[in-house]
Formats: structure tokens, C-alpha cells, sequence
């Protein structure tokens, strides 16, 4: 029975046999198929070629190229260059001889190390620097006057001329008439440190009289100024020599010494002109500290007047002023004291002595405002007798740089008999161009 089972399940095992078989060999045959068709392996075998393509050209080149160098043949020597030029003397020549001879011969020379010149100064030279500045004020006193003034107006013009010498023409607009204030010719580099001015100027008497009437620290000159010099100062026409010396014993030392005619109508002969009045300061300055500054002044002028009288004037001055670094907008402090004497024969030839002085103390409290007094004294001429004296406290504000406000209460003691008058002013300053304000 066992035997039958046997033959009846042989059938089967021998069927699944083949099966088995029959995958296998298919499995077999799919696999070497896969591999055969593998793109990696083939693009590897690719490159393979390229590359082997590649060695064997770069060979064939490096052969070909080392067969070439030795066909070269040997370099030839570089011909010469003299055939050329003496072809290019000749064609010279023959130029010449069909030209002729020259009609005139100019000779040239250049100096071998000529010191460069700078022109830096004379770029302005056809377009001269040009300002403007204008004074109102309005006036109330105790003789019940009241009043609007131009009190001046004023036009500047400057240029270097070339670098050594430079001009200046300041005209003053008063509702008298105009006037020429100052008109001159300036060597500021001279040597030695020497400085001429040739024409019309305001002359360096004192710390003051320089400077014009917008750049006073006041609404005007002190009234010793104005006794002595007129209403103005004192300006003539000649020469004025200013000598910067070299430093023996303070910061800095100047002596100036100017030559000029005795224009001046209160101190020496007016427009009928006789005599030369000569004028002589000697100034030090000493720079104490970073902040703090001290300069005096020795000035003196003598001349004649209109009878041939002899004139002069004398003055000593000081100034101390104190500028903390870093707070130059915000606190300062300049105080300012000048004395004259005026010796000035009468007709007699009895000489009369005057004296005269002020004194001013001006604060900056804070940024662009500045608080001040000045007292002022000077005996009168012998026919008026006494003296006039005054006090003004005054209140500056700069707006900026180009207008500025002030405000001022004067309390003054005029005459033989000391009569008081009391003057409020209102002035209001302002200017344009490049020259402002210049207090020298």
C-alpha cells in the first residue's frame, strides 16, 4: 500500500523538480542579462577609452612638437638701427637747405633751479572779494530827541594782487556824504617779518582806532578818541611800516612807524596840509596761559596844526582777556584800559595838556550774549573848560556771525558845568561777504 503511495506521489515530486529547475535557470539568465546591461559599468568603460584616446595625442603632439624644434634654424642677429638714423639725418638736411636760412635766431634760456612761485593768493585777481556792512540805530534822550539814524554803511573791497601785494578800498556811506575810509597798497611779505601800506588807512593808535565803527565793542568811539581825533578817529594818507620782531622777551612784539600827512582837522593842520605828522606804538604780547592773555601798548603821534603849532598825542594801554578752551561760545571775559595825553601849543605858544581815558569791562554770560560797561573821561580845551565823563552799560547778542543787536543805556556829565544827559540807543549791525566784521 505504501509502495502504491509511493508510484502515485513520484508523478508530483518529479513535476515540482522541474518547475524548480526551470526557474533557476531562468533567475541564472536574467541576472547575467542585468549585468550585461548595467549603464554605470558602461559609462565607466567609456571613459576608460576616452581617456586612453587622450594619453595617445597629447604623445603624437609631444613628438611632433620636439621634431619641429630641432628642423628650427638658428636666430639671426638683430640688424642695426644705423642705416636708419643716418637715412633720417640726411632727410633732415635736405629739409633745411630747401627751407633757406633762417630769418632771425631767437636764443632762450631757462634758469636751471628756478624756485617755484605759488599763486594762490592772485586767484581772485579779476573777481576782487567784495562786502557790505549797515549800521541803524534808534536814539532817545532825556532832551526829548527822538530818532531813526543811518549812522553808516560801508563797502569793502579787497584783492591780492600777486603773491606780494594785496589792496584794499573801504568807502563809508554817512547821510553827510561819502568818504573814502580807507584805499591802499599792502606788502604783507617783506622780510623780516615787514609789513608796508601805501595810500589812506586808519592808523595803529591804541587798541581802538584801527578797527571801523561796525567793529567797535560800543555803539561808537570813546569820547576821548573823539576829543583828540574827531568824531571818527584818526585815518590820514602816507606810509605805515609794521615790523612783527622776533620774540627776545614776550609772545610776540610789534613796532610800527608811519609817515603821514597832517589831515586830521582836530589834531594837526586839516586840509591845508604843511607839515608830515609822524606816529610811533610799540605793542607786547604775552600768552599767560591756554585761556588767558595780557597785551599792552605804547602809542604816541606828533605833528603840526594850521597856525604851525606843534601837536601831539600820547597813549598807554592794557588788555586782559580770559577764553576757557572748549567754553570759547559760552564765558569770557576782556577787560580794557587806555590813557591819553594830548600836548597841543596855542597861538601863544603856551602849550595846553589834556587828558583823557576809558576803560571797559565786557563778559560773554552766555552762547552769543555779551553784558559790558564802559567809563569814559577827558578834560575840555581851556576856552570850555570842565570835562565830559560818561558810563554805559551795554547788552550785545550776535543773532550770527553776520547781524548782531546791542542795546545801550548812556548816563552822561557834559561840559564846564557838568550838565547830565541820559541817551538809550538801539543799534543794529549787519554785514555781507567774506570780510565782516574785522577787528585787526
Amino acid at each position: 500500500m505504501i509502495a502504491d503511495s509511493t508510484q502515485k506521489l513520484m508523478p508530483h515530486r518529479v513535476g515540482a523538480i522541474a518547475v524548480l529547475l526551470t526557474l533557476g535557470t531562468m533567475t541564472v539568465a536574467t541576472a547575467q542579462g542585468a549585468s550585461k546591461s548595467d549603464p554605470i559599468a558602461a559609462l565607466g568603460a567609456e571613459i576608460a577609452a576616452l581617456r586612453a584616446d587622450y594619453e595617445a595625442r597629447i604623445e603624437r603632439l609631444e613628438a611632433r612638437l620636439a621634431d619641429l624644434e630641432a628642423r628650427a634654424p638658428a636666430p639671426r642677429p638683430e640688424p642695426s638701427s644705423q642705416p636708419e638714423v643716418d637715412e633720417l639725418a640726411a632727410l633732415r638736411e635736405a629739409a633745411r637747405q630747401a627751407a633757406g636760412p633762417p630769418e632771425a635766431t631767437v636764443s632762450v634760456s631757462t634758469p636751471a633751479a628756478e624756485a617755484p612761485v605759488g599763486r594762490e593768493r592772485n586767484l581772485n585777481v579779476l573777481n576782487p572779494e567784495i562786502s557790505a556792512t549797515g549800521i541803524v540805530v534808534g536814539n532817545s534822550t532825556s532832551e526829548d530827541r527822538e530818532e531813526f539814524e543811518a549812522q553808516e554803511f560801508e563797502i569793502d573791497i579787497q584783492a591780492a594782487l600777486d603773491p606780494f601785494s594785496r589792496t584794499r578800498f573801504t568807502l563809508a556811506v554817512r547821510e553827510d556824504g561819502v568818504e573814502l575810509e580807507e584805499g591802499y597798497l599792502a606788502y604783507s611779505s617783506l622780510p623780516g617779518g615787514l609789513e608796508l601800506l601805501i595810500g589812506r588807512f586808519r592808523q595803529r593808535f591804541g587798541p581802538l582806532n584801527r578797527q571801523h565803527l561796525h567793529a567797535l565793542p560800543q555803539s561808537d568811539y570813546p569820547l576821548v578818541y573823539q576829543a583828540f581825533f574827531g568824531d571818527e578817529g584818526l585815518g590820514q594818507t602816507g606810509l605805515s611800516f609794521n615790523w612783527l620782531l622776533p620774540r627776545p622777551w614776550a609772545t610776540a612784539n610789534e613796532i610800527t612807524l608811519e609817515i603821514t600827512d597832517g589831515e586830521n582837522e582836530v589834531a594837526f593842520a586839516g586840509e591845508e596840509f604843511e607839515d608830515f605828522s609822524v606816529l610811533g606804538r610799540v605793542k607786547n604780547f604775552w600768552q599767560l596761559s591756554d585761556a588767558t592773555y595780557f597785551e599792552w601798548g605804547l602809542s604816541g603821534i606828533a605833528g603840526k596844526t594850521a597856525t604851525d603849532a606843534d601837536s601831539a598825542v600820547y597813549g598807554i594801554d592794557f588788555t586782559i582777556s580770559w577764553q576757557p578752551p572748549g567754553r570759547t561760545k559760552y564765558r569770557g571775559l576782556t577787560w580794557r584800559l587806555e590813557l591819553l595825553q594830548s600836548e597841543r601849543d596855542d597861538e601863544a605858544g603856551v602849550s595846553r595838556d589834556l587828558l583823557g581815558g576809558y576803560t571797559y569791562l565786557e563778559g560773554l554770560v552766555a552762547r552769543n550774549l555779551y553784558v559790558g560797561a564802559r567809563f569814559d573821561r577827558v578834560e575840555n580845551p581851556p576856552g570850555v573848560g570842565g570835562h565830559d565823563a560818561g558810563i554805559v552799560p551795554y547788552l550785545t547778542w550776535w543773532q550770527s556771525e553776520y547781524v548782531r543787536l546791542r542795546a545801550e543805556y548812556g548816563l552822561f556829565e557834559l561840559g564846564p558845568d557838568g550838565e547830565s544827559e541820559d541817551r538809550f540807543t538801539l543799534q543794529l549791525t549787519w554785514a555781507a561777504g567774506p570780510h565782516k566784521h574785522q577787528t585787526y
